[in-house]
């Protein structure tokens, strides 16, 4: 083999536990045999994907080579037929997630520093291939890179690729060279899937064009990697910018800081968002991250499908990006749950907010009768000496200040001033029987407004304690 295995650039120590993928092939096998040359600790695991009749003797097979090594030997099997028929995955999408399920799960175990895979070269420009050919952006043509963080798997050990600068025909010399005996995968020819048909058909035809096609992807996906990481640094500045607040399922950006930023990006500030929120899914596809985008162009309210189970939306000046299960907050509004009778100066709303009443003689009220959203003064013979507070009812109707006693459908209201869709269930409107009377944080009712003939007033108003 004209190229040796370099663990330089990975930063981990000569100490450093490793847990090793190993299928047979030649791959990992050069893979696991260079590493114990190294002097690395070990732990060869071996995943049995149930596949092939022969599936077994292989684990039998890495098993023995681990014990001439004497490198720990790890091994699980699982359905993965089943798994994907259950989950709605591909063969290869189970294949790869219980396979790095399980890896993962063996280096927390034995608190290992990283898990070393066997990726080639050869499998890099299948993999930028691919990429090309489904549509994706720089994120997939740059391609596997040496080290990375699934955090699907975990958020802390590192998955490595040591051989990712060999190609197949190497790692074969050497196992050849160190008389390690292979396994050559027969599915590995089955063109039924992806992988394998651009291995065997469309690369080979691509070849007629450029003979060192290979080699050429290959320094594509090296260069862009460079390109990709210079944007990551424009993108966590960018980020920085624009992000306003995080919970549980949910991100939100300053819409006015989003509008700024050129569509892509908008386009890669969204993607970071989606795959923290997604991180079982790996593309999310360029018109899904277009659309995505767009959401800059809407109004308060509007409402934007993603992909897998997210959606983004607008509200306040800020552009939520969420999944459909998050409970996104209400802590900024006054909402209430049930009928609630105001019956001394303070009525305690709930989620922080507080109603304060009191009253005075007209005389004695010498502020301005307008001060802001929060705050209502009424004619106090008009409301009666019971207030009451509660949420929306279907048949609601409101008669605004300013339109002459006219009505309007309270939903229509809510429409018009655009209070945020999810907020309107729950509203605080104070009542006098069965008449609104005031919308807190935007109108009073017209019936209740003070006129010449007002003797005593009322003042209301909406306070967050938190």
């Amino acid at each position: 083999m004209s190229k040796r295995v370099d663990l330089s650039s990975f930063g981990l120590p000569p100490s450093a536990l490793l847990v090793v993928g190993v299928s047979g092939g030649a791959d990992s096998l050069c893979l696991l045999h260079a590493l114990h040359a190294a002097g690395y600790a070990l732990i060869a695991a071996h995943f049995n994907h149930k596949l092939r009749p022969e599936a077994g003797a292989e684990a039998e097979a890495v098993r023995s080579v681990a014990k001439k090594m004497d490198v720990p030997f790890v091994t699980q099997s699982a359905d993965v037929k089943e798994y994907a028929a259950r989950e709605g995955l591909s063969i290869e999408e189970a294949a790869r997630a219980l396979r790095y399920r399980f890896l993962f799960a063996e280096a927390r175990k034995h608190k290992a520093q990283a898990v070393a895979v066997g990726h080639t070269a050869d499998d890099q420009v299948e993999t930028v291939l691919m990429h090309f050919i489904r549509g994706a952006g720089l994120a997939g043509l740059k391609g596997m890179t040496v080290r990375t963080i699934l955090p699907l798997f975990d958020t802390e050990i590192p998955l490595i690729r040591p051989l990712l600068s060999l190609w197949r025909a190497d790692t074969e010399s050497y196992c050849r060279a160190h008389r390690l005996d292979f396994t050559t995968d027969a599915s590995n020819t089955d063109q039924t899937f992806f992988r394998n048909r651009l291995r065997h058909s469309l690369i080979p035809e691509l070849e007629k064009y450029n003979p060192r096609l290979k080699e050429a992807l290959a320094r594509t996906a090296g260069a862009l990697q460079g390109d990709h990481a210079a944007l990551q640094e424009i993108l966590d500045r960018a980020w920085k910018d624009v992000f306003a607040d995080v919970g549980d399922g949910w991100f939100a950006f300053e819409k006015s800081g989003l509008a700024k930023l050129s569509p892509g990006l908008r386009r890669d500030l969204i993607r970071r968002a989606a795959e923290a929120l997604r991180p079982d899914s790996r593309d999310f596809g360029f018109e899904a991250l277009e659309r995505a985008a767009a959401i800059i162009e809407t109004p308060d309210g509007k409402q934007i499908d993603f992909v897998n189970g997210l959606y983004l939306f607008t509200e306040g000046g800020k552009i939520y990006f969420a999944a459909y299960e998050a409970d996104l907050p209400f802590a900024q509004w006054p909402q209430v749950s049930n009928q609630l009778s105001v019956i001394s100066n303070q009525c305690e709303l709930g989620n922080g907010w507080v109603l304060v009443v009191e009253e005075y003689p007209p005389d004695t009220v010498h502020c301005s009768l307008f001060t802001d959203n929060w705050s209502a003064w009424l004619d106090a013979d008009t409301t009666g000496s019971r207030l009451e507070v509660r949420p929306r009812r279907a048949a609601d109707r409101f008669q605004p200040l300013g339109m002459d006693g006219q009505s309007v459908k309270l939903s229509d209201f809510f429409v018009n001033v655009k209070l945020p869709r999810r907020a309107r269930a729950k509203w605080p409107l104070v009542c006098a029987g069965a008449e609104i009377v005031w919308l807190a944080g935007y109108r009073i009712a017209h019936p209740f407004r003070i006129t010449e003939k007002t003797k005593r007033v009322v003042h209301l108003s909406l306070v967050n304690k938190k």
